[in-house]
C-alpha cells in the first residue's frame, strides 16, 4: 500500500486481496484487469474501529458494575447461545439478579456457566465490562436486605422471583475513545 497526495486529502491505494475484491467500494478496470481500492482519510466525530482501547483494572471494572444496574446475561439454551437483559446489583465480588421461573432459570439449573456484560456509551467514548463465571440459584428468599424492590426493581409482576448470584472466574473491562481519524472508502 502506498499513499499519494491529492489536494483534498491523502489517499491510500491498495493492491487487491481476496477481502478487498469483495468490497463494494472496489473499482475494477476490465480493459487492464487492474484492481485497486481508493480510501481517503477524513476527520469525523464518529465511532472508530481503530481504537484506542484501554484495558481496565479489576477494581475499575467493579466500580463500573456497581454504577449501573442493567446488564446482559449470556447462557446456552438448547445448546444455542442466548442473551437476556437483567437488572442486577454488584457487590464487589459477585453480581446478583432475580428472575421468574422460565427459560433462564431452567437453563441455569442445567448449565451454570454464564457470561455477563454491561456497557455504556459516553460523550467521548464507551466502556464495556464482561465477566465469565458460575451462576448459583439462591431461591426466593432475599439473600441480603440490600436486594429489595427499590434496589432491584421488578420488570414484570410475577408470583415468585428467585435470586441468582454470579461468581466470576474472570472479569475484564475495556474503555474506548471516539472522535478519531477514520479511514473511509471513497464513494
Amino acid at each position: 500500500m502506498h499513499l499519494t497526495q491529492t489536494s483534498a486529502a491523502p489517499v491510500a491505494i491498495a493492491s487487491p486481496t481476496a477481502e478487498s475484491l469483495s468490497r463494494s467500494h472496489l473499482s475494477h478496470d476490465r480493459s487492464t484487469k487492474e484492481h485497486h481500492m481508493v480510501m481517503t482519510f477524513q476527520d469525523f466525530n464518529e465511532w472508530s474501529p481503530q481504537g484506542p482501547v484501554t484495558e481496565l483494572s479489576v477494581e475499575h471494572c467493579w466500580n463500573l458494575l456497581k454504577a449501573t444496574n442493567i446488564g446482559r446475561l449470556g447462557l446456552s439454551v438448547d445448546n444455542q447461545p442466548e442473551i437476556f437483559p437483567v437488572n442486577y446489583i454488584a457487590d464487589g465480588s459477585s453480581v446478583v439478579f432475580r428472575t421468574a421461573r422460565g427459560t433462564k432459570l431452567r437453563e441455569l439449573l442445567i448449565n451454570d456457566s454464564v457470561v455477563f456484560e454491561v456497557d455504556e456509551q459516553l460523550e467521548n467514548g464507551a466502556w464495556s465490562v464482561t465477566l465469565k463465571g458460575t451462576a448459583d440459584v439462591l431461591g426466593p428468599e432475599i439473600p441480603d436486605p440490600v436486594y429489595d424492590d427499590e434496589t432491584l426493581p421488578q420488570w414484570a409482576p410475577t408470583a415468585e422471583y428467585l435470586y441468582v448470584r454470579i461468581t466470576p472466574r474472570d472479569i475484564r473491562g475495556r474503555q474506548f475513545e471516539h472522535q478519531l481519524r477514520l479511514i473511509v472508502p471513497e464513494s
